[in-house]
């Protein structure tokens, strides 16, 4: 329902998100919301907010622990956004995955992996 309607590109992109996150563990599990999908364990690992010309990636980890942030990224800890986390990933391009995929896993190990 979240990719109806949705560029081909962002579809694609949406469908790899998917598929990395929910193949790092088993127990991982796929909670779409209103205007967002969050991926959990124990608690959430990561949402996606798909938009027609990006997606947008909200990650459980501090942003201060990284210097410096990818292009990519910013601290959105004290700015309103649906979801859960302070790390948000834009994601436009593969190449904006491959630099999130990182983060992504990141979140997994320290959360619930």
């Amino acid at each position: 329902e979240h990719i109806n309607g949705k560029p081909e590109k962002i579809k694609e992109l949406a469908l790899a998100v998917q598929e990395y996150t929910l193949g790092l563990d088993t127990a991982m599990e796929e909670n779409p919301k209103k205007f967002y999908i969050a991926y959990k364990i124990s608690q959430n690992i990561v949402c996606m907010e798909i938009r027609k010309s990006k997606i947008l990636l909200y990650i459980k980890l501090n942003p201060n622990d990284f210097s410096p942030l990818p292009e990519i990224a910013r601290d959105v800890g004290v700015t309103g956004h649906y979801g859960t986390g302070d790390l948000e990933i834009t994601l436009k391009t593969s190449a904006d995955f491959t630099v999130a995929k990182q983060f992504i896993e990141q979140a997994y190990n320290k959360v619930g992996g």
